[in-house]
């Protein structure tokens, strides 16, 4: 119990110190002081108003460096006016203030074309209709000045903390990468043991394990992505990196290089896990698996409480491999084991060891040799560029854009619930099309788990209002319930939605409590369950039937596009094994971004597939195996990359192999992308037996990844019978 006490505590204290955590104080400060100030002069209703423009602008507040901060919410300031004060002209007006509550619809959900920052802004726009249909004031610019207040206000509160801390979201953002790494690591371990186990795994662990994995790997690369953005961008717009500056941009370099080998280990390889067992060194695998993720635990703890690093990094625990490997190259080699595999894990854990301990140093101010091998890297390659301009916007104008088709559901959603709640006389529209614009997403997998978390999260923050207005009405106490609930909701909301939305629903109906002067209780709660619960209904039929969004239809051409990356990046380390003229070592960095991108993208799609009704089981469990595959492929030509760095010899059966293996993953492609003008060639001349050739541990990698991607050429040719596979043909570009 101690321990798990222990436990949660060190928990509770990392998630304080949290970019999640700061993001929902500074909202809540903003928030809070201006109601604060209203009940002080007796005018709660205008504190209300400021403090929904700050929660708006809060909310379509992203981290970025200060001029792309400052213009996001300059445009976004612009966007909110012209929403509240054109929908406060319409509100009389029923037919017009729906067509006008239809357009918004339409027009903000096309933002996700922009990328994320966009998406923000649009969310915040829409908001602000549902504002503007609950304003009490009837005065139009009185309601419009002092929200906007509250717009500015958040503004020069976001701006002015962001001058203090320039580096601060960075850092927390490096620092949860390395936690997410660490709960990877852990979760690795769970599934080899579940794979290595003496009973067939059971079903539904395994698969819950293999879908943590791949949630696990999503958001690494989106903490990643969010690292370049702020980190990166910001050093190559200063005209002065600080050291802190340029000792972070060193970690994260680090950092990357720290995963791929830790994706290096194959688990998904069979002969990974009977050498373990057969070689005894089962216990010591799980042992370093356990060591991997304290350490990584504790240089995140260290970098976000902004302390030295402690822990031990010691690789000479990997003794027992070492002398096991001695042992069985000199004697005979038992059956079960491939040596070299094991040779393999322990390189894996050598080079992870090296990288944990460059980062130490780095955190802790130590780290003066080889500087270089991080910082000649042109970081503008890394960033993303996004393209506003509105021919971006036109051309996504036409059914073939997934955005354009999301955009009419919403469209249709809005209006549909519009004439619903004015035929049935419903007098809580806002509270429908503020659920319905949080809800629907593009694809039908993500609509149904938002749809289920937040009206899981409705009822529990109903319910718990419900319970504090039992027990106090006194203003003060509420306003600190306030102040807590709007500090956990837009903490939690980007990490456990369902939680978020139950402190959501608590701050809302307190609000309203203040606003109302002690108004009904039981109808602000029944307006928002019921709202809720009317705008998941519509959500859910219109997502279903209305030009429907099916992940599937897309997976072909991620799957295609990741074997592109794929070749890619080994053409490049090829390259450099092969030739004097080598690529730099920029560009191989930006063909791995590539390649982890494309595998985060795929195992997310999946993940939102498994959801998707009338998909033959086959289908899935094919699609499954061939991820699967291409995910070790990954890890296979990465580790490529881990042996590139020593002097290798490449023989001629080398070449002849790496030769076999471009011709192979170009058929490949060509395959799923249905393009007549490649030949494909007789696969079966490339199955060549390489056994007989004396093989170092590169050229053992070099016949699993030929091996593997026969496979998966394999595989392609089996999915091109599916109907669901032949469905999606019309999506390959």
């Amino acid at each position: 119990m101690s321990k798990r006490f222990q436990n949660i505590f060190s928990e509770s204290t990392y998630f304080v110190f949290s970019f999640y955590f700061s993001r929902g104080l500074r909202i809540a400060f903003a928030m809070v002081t201006p109601i604060l100030v209203s009940m002080f002069f007796n005018q709660l209703s205008i504190g209300i108003l400021t403090s929904s423009g700050a929660l708006v602008a809060g909310i379509g507040d992203n981290p970025g460096t200060i001029k792309i901060k400052f213009y996001t919410q300059s445009v976004a300031a612009i966007f909110y006016f012209l929403v509240v004060f054109i929908s406060q002209l319409l509100l009389p007006y029923t037919i017009a203030f729906g067509l006008w509550a239809t357009f918004c619809g339409f027009f903000f959900s096309m933002f996700f074309i922009y990328g994320s920052r966009a998406v923000s802004v649009g969310t915040s726009a829409l908001l602000c209709l549902v504002y503007a249909c609950g304003f009490e004031n009837p005065s139009l610019g009185v309601n419009t000045l002092f929200f906007m207040l509250g717009v500015i206000y958040y503004g020069i509160v976001s701006l002015g903390l962001w001058r203090i801390q320039p580096f601060r979201v960075a850092e927390q953002k490096i620092s949860e990468n390395i936690k997410y790494l660490s709960e990877y690591t852990g979760l690795m371990k769970s599934y080899y043991l579940e794979k290595a186990a003496p009973n067939p795994p059971k079903k539904n662990k395994f698969e819950d394990i293999q879908s943590r994995l791949f949630d696990k790997q999503e958001k690494i690369h989106s903490s990643q992505e969010d690292i370049r953005e702020n980190l990166f961008k910001l050093r190559i717009n200063a005209k002065s990196f600080s050291a802190k500056g340029r000792r972070m941009a060193l970690i994260f370099s680090a950092l990357i290089d720290l995963y791929e080998h830790l994706i290096s280990l194959n688990l998904h390889d069979p002969k990974l896990i009977s050498s373990l067992e057969n070689s005894n060194l089962k216990t010591d695998f799980c042992s370093q698996l356990d060591n991997m993720q304290d350490i990584l635990n504790g240089i995140s703890w260290s970098i976000n409480l902004h302390k030295k690093v402690t822990v031990l990094i010691d690789s000479s625990i990997l003794s027992n491999f070492k002398n096991q490997i001695i042992y069985f190259e000199n004697t005979n080699i038992p059956s079960g084991i491939d040596l070299h595999v094991l040779k393999h894990i322990r390189l894996i854990f050598k080079t992870f060891y090296r990288q944990a301990k460059i980062i130490k140093s780095l955190v802790n101010g130590e780290f003066e040799k080889d500087k270089s091998a991080y910082e000649d890297l042109d970081l503008k390659k890394f960033t993303q560029k996004y393209n506003y301009s509105f021919s971006s916007f036109k051309a996504n104008l036409n059914l073939r854009s997934n955005i354009f088709k999301y955009a009419l559901r919403m469209s249709l959603s809005i209006l549909l619930a519009y004439i619903a709640c004015a035929l049935l006389q419903i007098n809580y529209f806002c509270w429908v099309f503020l659920t319905i614009i949080l809800i629907l997403k593009p694809v039908y997998g993500n609509t149904k788990n938002f749809a289920i978390d937040r009206l899981k999260g409705t009822l529990t923050g109903g319910i718990i209002t419900l319970l504090v207005l039992l027990i106090t009405q006194n203003p003060y106490i509420i306003t600190l319930v306030i102040t807590i609930s709007i500090i956990g909701a837009y903490s939690f909301i980007p990490i456990n939605y369902k939680v978020g939305v139950a402190f959501v629903t608590i701050f809302v109906i307190l609000l309203l409590f203040l606003d109302h002067h002690n108004g009904n209780n039981w109808t602000n709660i029944y307006h928002r369950i019921g709202g809720t619960t009317i705008a998941i209904i519509i959500a859910f039929i219109i997502s279903f039937s209305f030009l429907p969004t099916w992940e599937f239809k897309v997976l072909p051409m991620l799957i295609g596009k990741l074997l592109k990356y794929n070749l890619k990046y080994f053409q490049k380390i090829s390259n450099n094994l092969l030739n004097e003229h080598k690529f730099s070592d920029t560009e191989i960095k930006l063909s791995r971004k590539d390649v982890l991108l494309g595998t985060s993208n795929l195992s997310s799609a999946f993940q939102r597939v498994i959801s998707e009704p009338k998909l033959s089981k086959n289908y899935k469990s094919d699609i499954y195996n061939l991820i699967t595959l291409i995910n070790l492929l990954s890890t296979r030509i990465s580790s490529l990359r881990t042996y590139s760095s020593q002097v290798i010899d490449v023989s001629g059966d080398d070449k002849i192999i790496i030769k076999n293996i471009e011709e192979i993953l170009y058929n490949c492609i060509a395959v799923i992308s249905q393009n007549s003008n490649v030949i494909i060639t007789d696969l079966s001349l490339k199955e060549n037996d390489f056994s007989n050739y004396n093989e170092s541990l590169f050229s053992y990698q070099l016949k699993e990844i030929h091996s593997l991607i026969l496979q998966i050429y394999n595989y392609i040719i089996k999915l091109q019978e599916f109907e669901e596979w032949k469905i999606s043909n019309k999506y390959i570009s």
